[in-house]
């Protein structure tokens, strides 16, 4: 049994061996050993062409040993059915159930198997070339499949086997060998990433100190620009003042009816712009402390990760060990309002300055 083969289901074939099995009923036997030949090469045809499959997966050598011969010699029209010949197509289709039955692990049907039997017992009876076919089927032809079997590329891979045995396992063992390294890389690189997780571990609350820091920087310099300019707004009156007096007042007189009309405008106006310029130097201030709590929580941040692992053990013993951190990471950020001047302020000093005018 070698390669599966398309033989016996060959349509052309199958057609011929009807065509040859129509002429084979047709013939009249003269004796009965010619009428159970015909009738038990019949039913062998019948076999292979109502199971076409099996024939060729179990017939594979005498397939290739003699299958053209046998389709040549029994598809000739000019050839005539004599004895000797039916006993060459005989011994031909017996080749191939022979190593049927050499191939099936079960007992062939009883057809096929008195077929076979009636070759066996009556092998004197065939002509001289036929018996040689038959003997050399049931004798040699065994053997002769068992070296062809032996020779197969299927054997070679069974003998092979030890050697592509130990090939596997000198893959195994490298793929192994690579998989160990591999694992030592990934330990690697996991201790590695472990060096940089306090720095990623708390990167979105460290990223969220650093926009707020951001906005009050840019407060701190709106506050700083406006601190500058309500500082010359509040000279600016008195300064206009002495100009306006050193230009256009050429006597003592007119300096104090001059002053005495526009001192108390002059006076609270700058009364008022003290009172802003508090105001915008007390946020000022405040905007400056609040960015020191926020680089404190920032600078925090880069070490929290290391500082809860070292002080895990203290923790066990003392649970308020981390307390004074969280309080400070994740409490409020307020400003000092406590010396913010309150909305009358400005009023109250403008009374006492208008108060003091009138004594």
């Amino acid at each position: 049994m070698t390669e599966n083969l398309v033989f016996f289901k060959a349509s052309n074939n199958q057609a011929i061996l009807r065509k040859f099995q129509s002429r084979l009923n047709e013939i009249q036997s003269k004796s009965n050993f010619e009428s159970a030949r015909n009738t038990h090469m019949n039913n062998i045809i019948n076999s292979m062409l109502a199971t076409p499959d099996e024939w060729d997966f179990k017939c594979g050598i005498t397939i290739k040993w003699i299958g053209n011969t046998f389709i040549d010699l029994i598809s000739d029209k000019n050839l005539m059915l004599t004895t000797e010949h039916l006993d060459d197509m005989f011994s031909m289709c017996f080749r191939f159930l022979f190593e049927l039955y050499l191939s099936t692990k079960t007992e062939l049907i009883t057809e096929l198997n008195n077929a076979r039997n009636f070759a066996v017992e009556n092998t004197n009876e065939f002509s001289a070339t036929a018996k040689v076919q038959v003997e050399y089927a049931i004798r040699e032809m065994p053997i002769s499949m068992l070296k062809d079997l032996l020779a197969s590329e299927s054997i070679g891979s069974i003998k092979d086997f030890n050697n592509l045995h130990k090939i596997i396992k000198d893959k195994q063992d490298a793929w192994e060998t690579e998989l160990k390294n591999k694992e030592i890389r990934v330990e690697a690189i996991k201790t590695s990433l472990a060096t940089y997780e306090s720095g990623f571990n708390f990167v979105g609350l460290f990223q969220g100190f650093d926009d707020l820091s951001k906005q009050k920087e840019l407060e701190k310099t709106n506050l700083l620009f406006w601190i500058k300019v309500a500082g010359i707004a509040i000279v600016t009156p008195l300064i206009s003042e002495i100009i306006y007096l050193y230009f256009h007042v050429s006597n003592f007189e007119q300096i104090k009816i001059v002053l005495g009309i526009s001192l108390l405008p002059t006076a609270s106006l700058i009364a008022i712009l003290v009172y802003f310029f508090r105001i915008i130097l007390q946020n000022y201030k405040s905007t400056k402390s609040q960015l020191l709590q926020i680089e404190l929580r920032k600078t925090l941040c880069r070490f929290i990760q290391h500082y809860a692992d070292y002080s895990s053990k203290l923790k066990e013993k003392d649970k308020e060990s981390l307390a004074k951190f969280e309080s400070i990471i994740f409490s409020g950020i307020v400003s000092d309002d406590e010396k913010l001047p309150s909305t009358f302020d400005g009023i109250e000093q403008l009374g006492s300055l208008i108060k003091s005018l009138r004594a």
